[in-house]
Protein backbone atom coordinates (compact mmCIF):
# COMPACT_ATOMS: atom_id res chain seq x y z
CA UNK A 1 0.00 0.00 0.00
CA UNK A 2 1.57 3.28 -0.76
CA UNK A 3 0.19 6.89 -1.54
CA UNK A 4 3.39 7.67 -3.26
CA UNK A 5 3.51 8.78 -6.87
CA UNK A 6 6.34 10.28 -9.79
CA UNK A 7 3.48 11.71 -11.70
CA UNK A 8 4.23 15.53 -12.18
CA UNK A 9 2.18 18.59 -11.40
CA UNK A 10 -0.82 18.98 -13.82
CA UNK A 11 -3.91 20.90 -14.37
CA UNK A 12 -5.09 19.53 -11.05
CA UNK A 13 -5.25 22.43 -8.93
CA UNK A 14 -8.68 22.03 -6.83
CA UNK A 15 -7.97 22.72 -3.37
CA UNK A 16 -10.93 24.20 -2.27
CA UNK A 17 -12.76 22.11 -3.96
CA UNK A 18 -11.26 18.99 -2.08
CA UNK A 19 -11.52 21.00 0.91
CA UNK A 20 -15.17 21.09 0.53
CA UNK A 21 -15.91 17.94 -0.30
CA UNK A 22 -13.91 16.46 2.56
CA UNK A 23 -15.63 18.31 5.02
CA UNK A 24 -19.39 17.56 3.72
CA UNK A 25 -18.78 13.94 3.12
CA UNK A 26 -16.85 13.15 6.91
CA UNK A 27 -20.74 14.90 7.71
CA UNK A 28 -22.65 12.99 5.29
CA UNK A 29 -20.88 9.55 6.62
CA UNK A 30 -22.28 10.06 9.85
CA UNK A 31 -25.62 11.65 8.43
CA UNK A 32 -26.55 9.53 6.10
CA UNK A 33 -26.40 5.96 8.09
CA UNK A 34 -29.97 5.43 9.71
CA UNK A 35 -28.10 2.55 11.54
CA UNK A 36 -26.56 5.28 13.58
CA UNK A 37 -29.13 7.13 15.00
CA UNK A 38 -31.62 3.85 15.92
CA UNK A 39 -31.13 2.26 19.48
CA UNK A 40 -27.93 0.07 19.42
CA UNK A 41 -28.42 -3.56 18.72
CA UNK A 42 -27.95 -6.25 20.72
CA UNK A 43 -24.92 -7.94 19.18
CA UNK A 44 -21.92 -5.77 18.10
CA UNK A 45 -20.28 -4.98 14.95
CA UNK A 46 -17.97 -7.68 13.59
CA UNK A 47 -13.88 -7.73 14.91
CA UNK A 48 -11.25 -9.56 14.20
CA UNK A 49 -10.80 -10.71 17.92
CA UNK A 50 -14.43 -12.14 18.04
CA UNK A 51 -14.49 -15.62 18.68
CA UNK A 52 -14.96 -18.32 15.73
CA UNK A 53 -15.43 -22.34 16.36
CA UNK A 54 -12.81 -24.58 15.97
CA UNK A 55 -12.63 -24.99 12.41
CA UNK A 56 -10.64 -28.32 12.34
CA UNK A 57 -8.91 -30.60 15.59
CA UNK A 58 -6.77 -33.24 15.94
CA UNK A 59 -5.55 -34.59 19.15
CA UNK A 60 -1.58 -35.18 18.68
CA UNK A 61 0.73 -36.56 21.38
CA UNK A 62 1.59 -32.87 21.47
CA UNK A 63 -1.61 -31.96 23.11
CA UNK A 64 -4.83 -30.84 20.37
CA UNK A 65 -4.43 -29.56 17.10
CA UNK A 66 -6.83 -26.79 16.85
CA UNK A 67 -7.40 -24.25 14.05
CA UNK A 68 -9.72 -21.71 14.14
CA UNK A 69 -10.40 -19.58 10.34
CA UNK A 70 -9.30 -16.31 11.17
CA UNK A 71 -7.06 -17.05 14.66
CA UNK A 72 -4.61 -19.64 13.57
CA UNK A 73 -3.08 -23.19 14.14
CA UNK A 74 -2.48 -24.14 17.99
CA UNK A 75 0.04 -26.72 18.10
CA UNK A 76 -0.66 -28.48 20.69
CA UNK A 77 0.88 -27.44 24.48
CA UNK A 78 3.45 -26.34 22.89
CA UNK A 79 2.07 -22.39 23.59
CA UNK A 80 2.54 -22.09 19.45
CA UNK A 81 0.41 -20.19 17.39
CA UNK A 82 0.78 -19.94 13.66
CA UNK A 83 -1.60 -17.26 11.41
CA UNK A 84 -0.92 -14.73 8.81
CA UNK A 85 -2.88 -13.07 6.31
CA UNK A 86 -3.02 -12.17 2.77
CA UNK A 87 -3.93 -9.35 0.56
CA UNK A 88 -4.90 -9.21 -3.48
CA UNK A 89 -5.27 -5.98 -5.14
CA UNK A 90 -5.84 -3.87 -8.16
CA UNK A 91 -6.11 -0.24 -8.69
CA UNK A 92 -6.90 2.10 -11.80
CA UNK A 93 -5.01 5.49 -11.50
CA UNK A 94 -6.12 8.97 -13.22
CA UNK A 95 -2.72 8.90 -15.03
CA UNK A 96 -3.66 5.70 -16.64
CA UNK A 97 -1.73 3.31 -14.67
CA UNK A 98 -3.53 0.01 -14.23
CA UNK A 99 -2.26 -3.40 -12.27
CA UNK A 100 -3.47 -5.83 -10.07
CA UNK A 101 -2.16 -9.64 -8.75
CA UNK A 102 -1.58 -11.32 -5.29
CA UNK A 103 0.61 -8.61 -3.36
CA UNK A 104 1.65 -10.78 -0.17
CA UNK A 105 1.13 -13.49 2.13
CA UNK A 106 2.40 -12.59 5.84
CA UNK A 107 3.28 -15.60 7.87
CA UNK A 108 2.86 -15.00 11.80
CA UNK A 109 4.11 -16.84 14.95
CA UNK A 110 4.13 -16.61 18.57
CA UNK A 111 4.87 -18.93 21.38
CA UNK A 112 4.59 -18.44 24.94
CA UNK A 113 7.15 -20.86 26.56
CA UNK A 114 6.87 -20.12 29.64
CA UNK A 115 4.27 -17.19 31.42
CA UNK A 116 6.79 -14.51 31.26
CA UNK A 117 7.77 -14.82 27.60
CA UNK A 118 6.50 -14.02 24.52
CA UNK A 119 8.12 -14.94 20.85
CA UNK A 120 6.28 -12.93 17.87
CA UNK A 121 7.87 -13.05 14.29
CA UNK A 122 6.30 -11.66 11.33
CA UNK A 123 7.42 -13.06 7.90
CA UNK A 124 6.48 -11.43 4.44
CA UNK A 125 6.04 -12.80 1.00
CA UNK A 126 5.99 -10.00 -1.00
CA UNK A 127 5.12 -9.07 -5.27
CA UNK A 128 4.00 -12.89 -5.71
CA UNK A 129 2.38 -12.13 -8.92
CA UNK A 130 1.62 -8.60 -10.64
CA UNK A 131 0.23 -7.72 -13.63
CA UNK A 132 0.88 -4.01 -14.88
CA UNK A 133 -0.15 -1.75 -18.11
CA UNK A 134 2.31 -1.41 -20.38
CA UNK A 135 4.38 -4.26 -19.29
CA UNK A 136 4.30 -7.81 -20.61
CA UNK A 137 3.43 -10.91 -18.44
CA UNK A 138 3.61 -11.42 -14.66
CA UNK A 139 6.14 -9.80 -12.82
CA UNK A 140 7.02 -12.02 -9.54
CA UNK A 141 9.44 -10.95 -6.91
CA UNK A 142 8.60 -13.39 -4.20
CA UNK A 143 10.80 -11.72 -1.80
CA UNK A 144 10.87 -13.49 1.71
CA UNK A 145 11.50 -10.36 4.69
CA UNK A 146 11.50 -10.42 8.27
CA UNK A 147 9.01 -7.62 9.12
CA UNK A 148 9.07 -8.19 12.68
CA UNK A 149 10.95 -10.30 15.46
CA UNK A 150 10.80 -9.48 19.37
CA UNK A 151 10.96 -11.45 22.38
CA UNK A 152 8.94 -10.07 24.70
CA UNK A 153 9.60 -10.26 28.94
CA UNK A 154 7.52 -9.13 31.65
CA UNK A 155 6.06 -10.59 34.73
CA UNK A 156 2.91 -7.88 34.63
CA UNK A 157 0.53 -5.44 32.63
CA UNK A 158 2.81 -2.51 33.88
CA UNK A 159 6.17 -3.72 33.18
CA UNK A 160 7.37 -5.38 29.92
CA UNK A 161 11.06 -5.11 28.32
CA UNK A 162 10.94 -5.96 24.31
CA UNK A 163 14.45 -6.77 21.99
CA UNK A 164 14.60 -7.17 18.70
CA UNK A 165 12.66 -5.54 15.53
CA UNK A 166 9.46 -4.20 16.28
CA UNK A 167 6.49 -1.80 14.75
CA UNK A 168 7.54 2.17 15.76
CA UNK A 169 5.14 3.10 18.32
CA UNK A 170 3.55 6.50 16.66
CA UNK A 171 0.11 7.38 16.84
CA UNK A 172 -2.44 4.47 15.73
CA UNK A 173 -1.87 3.44 12.12
CA UNK A 174 1.87 2.19 12.37
CA UNK A 175 0.92 0.00 15.50
CA UNK A 176 -1.59 -2.11 13.35
CA UNK A 177 -0.28 -2.88 9.60
CA UNK A 178 -2.32 -5.86 9.34
CA UNK A 179 -4.21 -5.35 5.82
CA UNK A 180 -7.90 -7.32 7.09
CA UNK A 181 -7.83 -4.79 10.47
CA UNK A 182 -7.24 -1.64 7.97
CA UNK A 183 -10.45 0.75 6.56
CA UNK A 184 -8.66 1.55 3.51
CA UNK A 185 -6.28 0.02 0.88
CA UNK A 186 -3.73 3.33 0.64
CA UNK A 187 -1.84 4.53 4.16
CA UNK A 188 -2.46 7.96 4.96
CA UNK A 189 0.93 10.11 4.13
CA UNK A 190 1.90 11.09 7.22
CA UNK A 191 2.34 7.10 8.03
CA UNK A 192 4.31 6.10 4.65
CA UNK A 193 6.39 9.23 4.21
CA UNK A 194 7.57 10.33 7.46
CA UNK A 195 9.42 8.08 9.71
CA UNK A 196 10.37 4.63 9.75
CA UNK A 197 8.17 2.17 10.31
CA UNK A 198 9.86 -0.02 12.33
CA UNK A 199 12.85 -0.20 15.11
CA UNK A 200 15.49 -2.66 16.18
CA UNK A 201 16.71 -2.40 19.74
CA UNK A 202 14.72 -2.28 22.90
CA UNK A 203 11.50 -1.25 24.33
CA UNK A 204 10.32 -0.81 27.57
CA UNK A 205 6.34 -0.79 27.56
CA UNK A 206 3.27 -1.69 29.84
CA UNK A 207 0.28 -0.96 31.07
CA UNK A 208 -2.02 0.50 33.80
CA UNK A 209 -5.46 0.82 34.98
CA UNK A 210 -6.15 4.16 37.11
CA UNK A 211 -10.10 4.83 38.07
CA UNK A 212 -11.77 5.43 35.12
CA UNK A 213 -9.59 3.51 31.82
CA UNK A 214 -5.96 2.50 31.16
CA UNK A 215 -2.73 4.15 30.46
CA UNK A 216 -0.52 3.06 28.29
CA UNK A 217 3.37 3.53 28.22
CA UNK A 218 6.15 3.22 25.62
CA UNK A 219 10.47 4.00 25.46
CA UNK A 220 11.99 2.57 22.84
CA UNK A 221 15.26 3.30 20.91
CA UNK A 222 17.79 2.05 18.57
CA UNK A 223 20.97 -0.67 19.55
CA UNK A 224 21.22 -2.75 17.16
CA UNK A 225 22.08 -2.87 13.35
CA UNK A 226 18.82 -2.83 11.42
CA UNK A 227 18.46 -6.33 9.51
CA UNK A 228 16.40 -7.44 6.59
CA UNK A 229 15.84 -3.69 4.91
CA UNK A 230 14.19 -3.13 1.62
CA UNK A 231 16.84 -1.67 -0.62
CA UNK A 232 14.73 1.50 -1.11
CA UNK A 233 14.64 2.18 2.43
CA UNK A 234 17.51 3.70 4.34
CA UNK A 235 16.63 3.41 8.34
CA UNK A 236 17.90 5.91 10.87
CA UNK A 237 21.03 4.63 12.47
CA UNK A 238 20.09 5.43 16.05
CA UNK A 239 16.32 6.49 17.08
CA UNK A 240 15.01 6.83 20.37
CA UNK A 241 10.99 7.71 21.55
CA UNK A 242 8.36 7.79 23.87
CA UNK A 243 4.77 7.52 23.58
CA UNK A 244 1.66 7.61 26.29
CA UNK A 245 -1.76 6.75 25.26
CA UNK A 246 -5.45 7.23 27.63
CA UNK A 247 -8.05 5.16 26.98
CA UNK A 248 -11.54 6.04 28.70
CA UNK A 249 -14.37 4.24 29.45
CA UNK A 250 -16.78 6.40 28.01
CA UNK A 251 -15.15 5.61 24.43
CA UNK A 252 -12.67 7.96 23.30
CA UNK A 253 -8.57 7.22 23.48
CA UNK A 254 -6.26 9.82 22.77
CA UNK A 255 -2.03 9.28 22.45
CA UNK A 256 1.25 11.27 22.34
CA UNK A 257 4.18 10.71 20.68
CA UNK A 258 7.88 11.63 20.72
CA UNK A 259 10.64 10.04 18.18
CA UNK A 260 14.36 11.17 17.65
CA UNK A 261 16.15 9.82 15.01
CA UNK A 262 20.06 10.74 13.73
CA UNK A 263 20.09 10.66 10.23
CA UNK A 264 24.12 11.95 9.95
CA UNK A 265 26.05 11.70 12.68
CA UNK A 266 25.92 14.84 15.57
CA UNK A 267 22.33 15.72 13.35
CA UNK A 268 19.29 14.75 15.23
CA UNK A 269 15.67 14.63 14.29
CA UNK A 270 12.77 15.72 16.27
CA UNK A 271 9.35 14.82 15.47
CA UNK A 272 6.31 15.02 17.89
CA UNK A 273 2.43 13.51 17.19
CA UNK A 274 -0.88 13.42 18.78
CA UNK A 275 -3.89 10.78 18.01
CA UNK A 276 -7.48 10.43 18.68
CA UNK A 277 -9.61 7.41 18.64
CA UNK A 278 -13.65 7.81 19.35
CA UNK A 279 -16.15 5.94 19.30
CA UNK A 280 -19.59 7.33 20.39
CA UNK A 281 -22.08 4.63 18.66
CA UNK A 282 -21.14 1.38 18.20
CA UNK A 283 -21.61 1.58 14.28
CA UNK A 284 -19.38 4.89 14.36
CA UNK A 285 -15.52 4.97 14.85
CA UNK A 286 -13.51 9.01 14.31
CA UNK A 287 -9.76 8.69 14.38
CA UNK A 288 -6.77 11.04 13.46
CA UNK A 289 -3.17 12.08 13.83
CA UNK A 290 -1.24 14.78 13.12
CA UNK A 291 2.59 14.93 13.37
CA UNK A 292 5.28 17.89 13.02
CA UNK A 293 8.55 18.14 12.97
CA UNK A 294 11.51 16.80 11.01
CA UNK A 295 10.97 12.68 10.44
CA UNK A 296 13.37 10.41 9.62
CA UNK A 297 12.62 10.14 5.69
CA UNK A 298 12.48 13.60 4.91
CA UNK A 299 15.42 16.40 6.03
CA UNK A 300 13.31 19.28 6.48
CA UNK A 301 10.40 20.50 8.66
CA UNK A 302 6.87 19.10 7.89
CA UNK A 303 3.56 18.98 9.55
CA UNK A 304 0.57 16.94 8.22
CA UNK A 305 -2.88 15.35 9.91
CA UNK A 306 -5.36 12.94 8.95
CA UNK A 307 -9.11 12.41 10.18
CA UNK A 308 -11.16 9.20 8.99
CA UNK A 309 -14.87 8.24 9.78
CA UNK A 310 -15.79 5.44 9.42
CA UNK A 311 -19.62 3.68 9.88
CA UNK A 312 -21.59 0.79 9.26
CA UNK A 313 -24.31 1.82 7.14
CA UNK A 314 -26.28 -1.93 7.21
CA UNK A 315 -24.88 -4.94 8.89
CA UNK A 316 -21.34 -5.44 7.68
CA UNK A 317 -20.61 -3.13 5.41
CA UNK A 318 -19.02 0.15 6.21
CA UNK A 319 -18.81 3.78 4.62
CA UNK A 320 -15.12 4.99 4.90
CA UNK A 321 -14.57 8.76 4.80
CA UNK A 322 -10.55 10.27 5.04
CA UNK A 323 -9.24 14.15 5.04
CA UNK A 324 -5.60 14.19 4.52
CA UNK A 325 -2.90 17.43 4.41
CA UNK A 326 0.17 16.87 4.48
CA UNK A 327 2.90 19.94 4.41
CA UNK A 328 6.17 18.87 4.07
CA UNK A 329 9.65 21.67 3.59
CA UNK A 330 10.03 23.17 0.45
CA UNK A 331 7.45 21.26 -1.65
CA UNK A 332 3.61 21.93 -2.51
CA UNK A 333 1.45 20.78 0.49
CA UNK A 334 -1.49 18.51 -0.90
CA UNK A 335 -5.06 17.84 0.45
CA UNK A 336 -6.28 14.44 -0.62
CA UNK A 337 -9.53 13.02 0.49
CA UNK A 338 -10.37 8.82 0.48
CA UNK A 339 -13.99 7.47 0.09
CA UNK A 340 -14.99 4.05 0.02
CA UNK A 341 -16.73 1.02 1.37
CA UNK A 342 -15.73 -1.70 3.23
CA UNK A 343 -17.43 -5.19 3.49
CA UNK A 344 -16.67 -7.54 6.42
CA UNK A 345 -18.84 -10.58 6.04
CA UNK A 346 -17.01 -12.60 8.49
CA UNK A 347 -14.71 -11.27 10.97
CA UNK A 348 -11.49 -13.04 9.23
CA UNK A 349 -12.16 -11.42 5.60
CA UNK A 350 -12.30 -7.78 4.48
CA UNK A 351 -13.22 -6.60 1.06
CA UNK A 352 -11.87 -2.59 0.34
CA UNK A 353 -13.00 -0.45 -2.72
CA UNK A 354 -11.90 3.21 -1.98
CA UNK A 355 -11.37 6.27 -4.41
CA UNK A 356 -8.32 8.90 -4.00
CA UNK A 357 -9.26 12.39 -4.42
CA UNK A 358 -6.26 14.69 -4.36
CA UNK A 359 -6.24 18.54 -5.55
CA UNK A 360 -3.17 18.04 -7.55
CA UNK A 361 -0.84 15.49 -8.71
CA UNK A 362 2.67 15.01 -7.21
CA UNK A 363 5.04 12.91 -5.35
CA UNK A 364 2.69 12.15 -2.25
CA UNK A 365 -0.07 11.89 -3.97
CA UNK A 366 -1.52 9.16 -6.68
CA UNK A 367 -5.05 9.28 -7.45
CA UNK A 368 -7.74 6.48 -8.71
CA UNK A 369 -9.27 4.12 -7.86
CA UNK A 370 -8.38 1.00 -5.78
CA UNK A 371 -9.55 -2.41 -4.41
CA UNK A 372 -8.60 -4.92 -2.11
CA UNK A 373 -9.50 -8.57 -0.78
CA UNK A 374 -7.80 -9.53 2.27
CA UNK A 375 -8.49 -12.41 4.34
CA UNK A 376 -6.74 -13.92 7.94
CA UNK A 377 -5.96 -17.24 8.30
Amino acid sequence: MSTAGSQSDTKYDRPSLVLRVALFVQLLVVIVSPAVWANPVNQPPPSIASAEPETFGLATPLGRLSYQVGRGLRVGNTGLVLGGFTTAEAERLEGGKRSGGLDQVNFLAFIDPVPYLHLFTELELGDLAILESGQEGVRSGGKLEVKRLYLDFGMSDALNIRFGKFLTPIGRWNVVRIEPLLWTTSDPVIVDQVFDKTVTGAMVHGLVFPPGGALSYSLYGTFLNPFDVPSDEHPAKRNAGARLEWADLRGWTVGASYFASELQKGKWHHLGGTDLLWQPHARVEVSGEAVFGKGSLEDGTLWGLYAQTVVETVRTLYLVGRYERFDPSGERPVNLFDLGLAWVPVPYLRLKADYLIADHLGEFSEPGLRISLSLLF
